[in-house]
């Protein structure tokens, strides 16, 4: 049975737990540009998964097997929006997306980052089985 997934953006500055996402930025800047793929992940060190991850030309996938979760005990979160140090929102140059328990905000399964052309208001995740998928469509 597949169950979507409710797909939050995350709201500039708002404290909802341990953040990847400003992790994932430096990490992108010093090596993951080099590397020569636009899109970049890190697991938790608590939790350490296995992320499948397909480019298409029309999207990004991500999926991960997740034992024993519910639509419910999963939250999806966009970050594609700073702040300033005087409050003014910008626009971020890559868009994060972190996959973590819906009761534990201190946590995360995985992070990723893609490229800021993406379309955000577009962005779903599903459960199957215990398999999470998140699409990150491609403009």
């Amino acid at each position: 049975m597949v169950e979507r997934l409710t797909v939050r953006r995350r709201e500039p500055g708002a404290d909802l737990g341990a953040d990847p996402v400003p992790e994932m930025d430096v990490w992108w800047d010093r090596i993951g540009r080099n590397l020569g793929r636009e899109w970049d992940l890190a697991t938790a060190d608590d939790r350490p998964l296995l992320v499948d991850v397909a480019v298409t030309e029309q999207a990004y996938f991500f999926a991960t097997l997740i034992e024993d979760v519910r639509p419910r005990d999963v939250r999806v979160e966009v970050c594609d929006v700073d702040l300033r140090s005087d409050g003014t929102p910008i626009r971020r140059d890559r868009v994060g997306i972190t996959v973590r328990p819906a009761d534990s905000p201190r946590t995360y399964y995985y992070c990723a980052t893609v490229p800021a052309a993406v379309d955000v208001e577009r962005i779903d995740a599903w459960l199957s089985d215990g398999m999470v998928v998140v699409r990150v469509p491609t403009r």
